[in-house]
């Protein structure tokens, strides 16, 4: 038995004297024999971290119709290359070579600073020497002299010999294509920079089969932005562009690196909240050369919420096909007074229950992909720039919200109602005298339709069917200016409405303030009539026509109706409730204007009754001419309504700049009315593709 134990033991202690030689002659081939080997080969694994970019929220209508989404895209990633000096900047040159040999571009953003071809400052500093000199401090370094650089051609020749280090050999061309991939990467060398975007097939293949002339370089998919119909609701929808390096310094507060996108303008950009997600996180061990060679654990990304606008998507294309129909055929039109310069123009459509606006149209328009591809689209990049600077068409302009003009007629309701809750006029006398002509205060103001003998006596109702000036120009200089305006601010004309996209100008009620001289009752009955010194949006005119309409509501206009989350669940606090306001009015009051405006659109009197014969719902407006000032100019046109009469749902506000008479905007209202309500044979459904952009030329 204990020569059984003895042996026993002398096995395991054999066992384990060749188990300790084993790991003795392991740690000596590893340490010693081939340690140098291993040591470089583990230097070659590094692991690394990088965004994977969360997709960006849907947009879509009300209906749930599509109108901003993603697709999967390549995209062109660095990641410290391991070479520095001239072997860097050969290979981007390399790089930058077959990108535009495909087709495709690198970003730069370095032109927006400094440019060649010719060489000089970009467009978002030029003409702005504070700009200027910020921009080269930033570049140079905090309390070191900037007085070297007298112009963009001294920037540049530092950029290449200092900054970067580019062979003299090279052109200034070549100089500069490394220089804007540089800049590009130059504070995120030892993180992932994202060198190019939505790259094409071509660009993929080559740069992956000559992977061993990229160290550091990869390709990737990730989710791009894709707009639909995007020109139809430009100025809504807005657009996502690159982060500035102005920007950074307080989003990268936020969580947003140099590489992300951001909401720029319109939607995109007030909806951010929601629209942005949670990136994920790639964890990866690469070798010396950038490459990966395993992935590891990392964070999933939570795709941003989608965002529903009030917009019918239906409704906005016919608003805009009508509009830009009617101002071709206003420019041909021969009638008294039109110049045929009509040539821009806004319609809202605003739900008057709710404020919902189911249709906010500008035009001329733009088509927002472009910004998406300017980026990495020359083409793209020189229309961006042409509407950026066209100082006439304006098509980045928001005309609907920042667009300001005069009201003409379309604000003698506002009149009515103010005399009449003044005790000027009431609904059981409201008559005044129209002779043909009035002189105030040395000026002589004459009947527009009858300048020789007038309307005679007529009352609110037929003063508004008819628009008659001589009636509004009495009952304004009885109201008086103060008194006046006191009802004007209450139904929100020259107040910002506080719609949920950013540019919204406050407009102008007519005030002795802002007037260069003493106030006289003439000005006051000019201003009784629309004109004068005062200037509103096409957004606060519907709205003061909305409130009208539902008997005194005024709500708060809003374009985002909620924002839902990936897992089917409402955002908090995304869906718009703000209530309205209840202006303290009597409802015989409001009726009595009701019936004024009704009698626009259907009594043979109506300046407007025309438009709306073959439609079965009976509709309630009233035209606007407003004079611009200028001589051999038409006169800007204006046309507002609610639908239906009796009950209304909408309320719709028509602007034509140079339309020249406010009638020939009603057909644009009955073609709204038409499809709100169902009546358009066959009814709309197809809309036009995102190729097929209304542009500028």
């Amino acid at each position: 038995m204990k020569e059984k134990i003895f042996n026993r033991y002398n096995i395991f202690e054999a066992l384990l004297v060749f188990v300790t030689l084993l790991m003795i002659l392991t740690l000596v081939n590893l340490q010693i024999v081939n340690g140098e080997q291993y040591d470089l080969q583990s230097q070659k694994r590094v692991l690394s971290e990088s965004k994977i970019p969360a997709p960006r929220g849907n947009i879509l209508d009300r209906n749930g119709v599509p109108i901003a989404v993603n697709r999967e895209s390549y995209a062109v990633q660095i990641y410290k290359p391991g070479l520095k000096g001239d072997e860097l900047n050969a290979m981007l040159l390399k790089l930058a070579d077959i990108l535009e040999k495909n087709g495709d571009s690198y970003n730069e953003k370095l032109s927006a600073y400094l440019t060649i071809n010719p060489i000089d400052f970009g467009s978002e500093i030029k003409g702005d020497e504070a700009k200027i000199k910020k921009w080269k401090q930033d570049m140079v370094g905090k309390g070191k002299s900037i007085d070297f650089l007298t112009d963009a051609q001294s920037v540049f020749n530092w950029f290449r010999e200092e900054k970067f280090g580019i062979n003299s050999e090279y052109t200034d061309e070549q100089a500069y294509k490394i220089m804007a991939i540089r800049y590009d990467i130059m504070d995120g060398y030892y993180t992932v920079n994202t060198i190019a975007s939505d790259v094409s097939r071509e660009s993929v293949a080559e740069i992956e089969e000559r992977h061993d002339e990229f160290p550091g370089v990869t390709i990737t998919t990730v989710p791009y932005r894709k707009y639909i119909d995007g020109d139809l609701v430009a100025h809504v929808l807005g657009y996502v562009g690159p982060i500035y390096t102005e920007e950074y310094e307080e989003l990268k507060k936020q969580g947003y690196t140099l590489n992300d996108t951001i909401g720029k303008t319109g939607i995109e950009a007030a909806a951010e909240k929601y629209l942005r997600g949670t990136n994920g996180i790639k964890r990866v061990e690469r070798d010396i050369n950038g490459r990966v060679t395993r992935e590891l654990e990392g964070k999933p990304v939570e795709p941003g919420s989608d965002v529903y606008l009030t917009i019918d998507m239906n409704l906005q294309k016919v608003a805009m096909e009508s509009l830009i129909k009617n101002i071709e055929y206003i420019k041909t039109k021969e009638e008294r007074e039109n110049y045929h310069d009509a040539f821009a123009g806004a319609v809202v459509v605003i739900d008057v229950n709710s404020g919902e606006v189911l249709a906010m149209v500008s035009y001329p328009s733009y088509n927002p992909t472009a910004f998406l591809e300017s980026k990495s689209n020359k083409e793209m990049k020189n229309l961006v720039n042409q509407w950026q600077t066209d100082s006439v068409n304006l098509p980045l302009y928001n005309r609907a919200i920042a667009g300001v003009y005069a009201p003409g007629s379309t604000f003698k309701p506002i009149v009515g109602l103010a005399a009449l809750a003044e005790g000027v006029i009431s609904t059981q006398n409201s008559y005044r005298f129209d002779p043909g002509y009035l002189n105030v205060e040395g000026q002589h103001f004459t009947c527009l339709e009858y300048p020789g003998y007038g309307h005679g006596t007529l009352d609110l109702r037929n003063a508004l069917a008819t628009s008659c000036n001589i009636y509004f120009y009495n009952i304004a200089m009885e109201l008086g200016l103060d008194s006046l305006n006191k009802w004007v601010k209450k139904f929100g004309l020259g107040e910002k409405t506080g719609i949920d996209i950013a540019g919204e100008v406050q407009g102008m009620r007519a005030s002795r303030e802002n007037y260069d001289g003493v106030w006289g009752l003439a000005n006051t009955a000019r201003v009784g009539i629309g004109q004068f010194n005062q200037y509103y949006t096409p957004l606060q005119i519907a709205n003061y026509i909305a409130t009208i309409a539902n008997g005194g509501k005024r709500y708060t206009p809003h374009l985002i109706k909620q924002a839902v989350r990936y897992d089917g669940t409402i955002v908090e606090g995304s869906t718009y409730s703000k209530g309205y306001e209840q202006i303290d009015i009597a409802p015989e009051i409001i009726n009595a204007v009701k019936e004024g405006m009704e009698a626009v659109a259907n009594s043979a009197e109506g300046t407007a009754s025309y438009a709306f014969t073959d439609i079965p719902i009976k509709v309630a407006g009233k035209t606007g001419t407003a004079e611009t000032g200028r001589k051999n100019e038409s006169s800007n046109a204006l046309f507002v309504a609610y639908a239906p009469a009796e009950n209304p749902q909408i309320a719709i506000t028509i602007v034509i700049e140079k339309g020249a008479w406010g009638t020939n905007c009603a057909p644009i209202a009955a073609d709204i009315v038409k499809e709100y309500f169902g009546l358009n044979d066959p009814p709309v459904s197809d809309t036009a593709t995102a190729d097929e952009a209304v542009f500028v030329k």
